[in-house]
């Protein structure tokens, strides 16, 4: 059975091919932009990600609300994946599903330690790391049914199914990325399948 998918952060890297993946599955799309156009077939939705009263009204009726906003600008400090999380958990409705793409390090490396806490990390994701922090601890312990997407390093590619996709832990994988076709993928799939709620899952390619 399709579903109604409202999209934000539809016109950046992750964005776009969950629009597209979503579309090749038969759901029905709209998408959340600044911009008055969009290259797929969708309804547009055009309004400001601070503008909570818009966001409000037009998420009503869907029954998934992707998020895949995120700073481009990885020195840039302003969070965005945790403002816009939190204002879509205040106005989802209980029948609604609330899917957010953060980071794999959000996922666990052990028993006992995150992968955003391993010796190593990348100093230049740590505004990064931050915000994807917030947006989970915040979103976390609310009784939405909710679904953290955790991946790697995200690259350009359409989806051709190969990856691994682990719950709450990261994959073990030799590859360090994952195309962001395959975050589409998978988010299309368990748009389908609905296999997890109030959890995050580790994505990287196989």
């Amino acid at each position: 059975m399709s579903k109604k998918v409202i999209v934000f952060g539809a016109t950046g890297l992750m964005g776009k091919q969950i629009v597209k993946e979503n579309l090749k599955a038969g759901n029905e799309v709209s998408v959340y932009i600044r911009q008055t156009d969009y290259p797929e077939n969708v309804n547009i939705i055009t309004g400001e990600l601070n503008d909570e009263a818009k966001i409000a009204a037009n998420i009503k009726g869907f029954d998934v609300i992707v998020s895949a906003v995120g700073n481009r600008n990885y020195e840039d400090p302003t969070m965005v994946v945790a403002p816009i999380g939190k204002t879509l958990a205040k106005f989802v409705s209980e029948e609604q599903r609330l899917i957010l793409v953060a980071g794999s390090g959000l996922t666990l490396h052990d028993s006992k330690t995150l992968r955003r806490d391993l010796a190593g990390q990348p100093e230049f994701l740590k505004h990064q790391r931050a915000d994807h922090w917030e947006a989970y601890t915040s979103i976390a312990p609310l009784d939405l049914n909710y679904l953290f997407i955790c991946p790697t390093m995200v690259v350009e590619g359409d989806a051709d199914g190969n990856y691994f996709s682990q719950e709450n832990y990261f994959p073990k994988s030799e590859a360090k990325q994952i195309s962001a076709g395959n975050i589409g993928h998978f988010i299309t799939k368990e748009i389908s399948e609905a296999k997890f709620n109030k959890t995050r899952i580790g994505l990287v390619n196989s």
